[in-house]
């Protein structure tokens, strides 16, 4: 039955029922003008002033649940979107990608010339081999040092001491205890100079093989030399002493004593050599460290050569083509995930406490009507606007299949509270009158005007305090009523609202 033919159905039955009481109203008089004894006639009167019964239509209040919600806006958007540029300037050789193709984390998505970069890698490599040499020279140089130092040093005091006591033999003069002591200045000669020649000829196998310089053969060849010399001297002076000294002898002898003293304090002043050694060790070392960084480098710019999907996504936009030549910064190629998406929302601060990450939003999008999509409260930003005084929210929902794209505008609905088993009434029963929300509940076939606070509410069915279920509330027609009229219920339908 329409609206129209219910308006109509209503109009019949209040006529009906003022003509009947017209008539009732008629008949009563005229009893009451024939004289009725008992004066029932003005009791009748005051029947007839009451308002007519309204035609209403009404539903039951019922016990259920009600889930309160906030519904929020935005436009989608991809949590990882990269743009690929290079680290270094060189030509494309390769572009493996055109828009629209999926991608994996670290596909190669391009690749630049290399060439240039090989050859600085050889460069590296023998760079590396030659410090290494050093290295080892360098080494091989500061162990044998001390060594020899120490033997110098041995060699050039005993020389000096052999000098000296020539010295005192043929300043006192020649005895049989001088001759013998010279021929022990011959004896320790000899050993001084043999032991100068073993030197000399291992240091001449040292410099031959590379591990020292000509610098300290040449040292050795002279302390060999004046070892040699020196024995040849302890000879002479040995027959000198058997001849008796002379003069000449003597200022020989001093002579000899100034060389071995110049002698010893050259060996001694030697030893910084050991120093100098350690220091050209940690020099070549620095060196191939050196070497080495340079090669690492290298290897870097030839890995950075090649440009990697940085995780799994499509290719949203492809910027160059092979033989474009390209620097730092360019963009090549750009990369978004749709695996997972997010919108931004404002949010009321009134209802910010309601809110908690990890919250479900059910999201819906005008692409997919029908389809309703599952999201999170991700974060909820620690600043509101100096204007509205509203937060911004981010919810994010998982995307497994694509089909949701960046852009897309999308409606989230965030439930802020759930009650359960309460007294649930149509909208429709509501009225507002002077400011206060009243409902008419009918019992007995009359009308009785209720205040309600209203607490939650949908799009169809509220939960109000001051109803209890099972009431039976007028949705449609309690706008002429007023407290304690009696209804008539339209064709005694009930409508009954539903749970939510």
């Amino acid at each position: 039955m329409t609206t129209l033919q219910k308006q109509i159905r209503a109009w019949i039955a209040l006529s009906v029922a003022l003509s009947l009481g017209l008539a009732a109203c008629s008949k009563g008089g005229e009893q009451g003008a024939q004289g009725d004894p008992s004066g029932e006639a003005g009791a009748a009167q005051p029947a007839a002033n009451e308002a007519p019964a309204a035609t209403v239509e009404v539903a039951t209040v019922r016990t259920g649940s009600l889930t309160e919600a906030m519904e929020v806006t935005g436009q989608l958007a991809t949590l990882k979107d990269a743009t690929l540029s290079p680290k270094v300037a060189a030509k494309i050789t390769q572009m493996n990608v055109v828009e629209g193709n999926f991608v994996k984390a670290g596909q190669i998505i391009a690749q630049q010339d290399t060439s240039d970069l090989r050859v600085q890698m050889q460069q590296s490599d023998a760079a590396i081999q030659a410090a290494a040499a050093q290295l080892r020279q360098a080494e091989i140089a500061s162990s044998v040092q001390p060594a020899q130092t120490d033997a110098q040093i041995k060699t050039a005091k005993a020389a000096l001491e052999a000098a000296q006591a020539r010295l005192r033999a043929l300043q006192t003069g020649s005895r049989p205890q001088e001759v013998q002591q010279a021929e022990q200045q011959v004896a320790a000669a000899k050993a001084s100079y043999d032991w100068a020649k073993t030197d000399l000829e291992n240091t001449q196998r040292l410099y031959e093989q590379g591990a020292l310089p000509k610098a300290a053969y040449d040292q050795k060849l002279a302390l060999a030399n004046a070892a040699l010399a020196q024995y040849q001297s302890s000879q002479k002076a040995l027959s000198l002493v058997k001849e008796g000294p002379r003069r000449e002898d003597i200022e020989a002898a001093e002579q000899q004593v100034r060389q071995a003293e110049e002698a010893y304090r050259q060996a001694v002043i030697g030893r910084s050599q050991n120093s100098l050694r350690q220091q050209q060790v940690e020099a070549a070392r620095a060196a191939l460290n050196q070497a080495r960084a340079n090669r690492a480098y290298v290897q870097q710019q030839i890995s950075n050569s090649t440009m990697r999907a940085p995780f799994d996504g499509y290719i949203a936009a492809r910027y160059a083509e092979v033989g474009t030549m390209v620097s730092p910064g360019v963009p090549v190629a750009r990369i978004v995930s749709l695996s997972k998406l997010h919108f931004e929302a404002n949010v009321s601060e009134t209802l910010i406490r309601e809110l908690k990450q990890g919250q479900p939003v059910q999201v819906t999008v005008d692409a997919f009507p029908n389809t309703p999509f599952t999201g999170a409260m991700d974060e909820i930003y620690p600043l509101a606007s100096s204007d509205s005084r509203d937060l911004k929210v981010r919810i994010t929902l998982n995307n497994p299949d694509a089909k949701l794209k960046p852009g897309m505008f999308a409606r989230g609905r965030i439930t802020v509270r759930t009650y359960a088993n309460v007294p649930l009434l149509p909208k429709l029963a509501l009225l507002e009158r002077a400011g206060n929300t009243r409902v008419f509940v009918v019992a007995n076939e009359k009308a009785s005007e209720r205040a309600v606070k209203v607490r939650a509410s949908d799009t169809t069915v509220l939960y109000a305090e001051g109803i209890r279920p099972g009431e039976v509330v007028v949705i449609r027609g309690q706008d002429a009523l007023s407290d304690g009229q009696a209804v008539r219920v339209q064709d005694q339908r009930v409508q009954t609202s539903q749970s939510r």
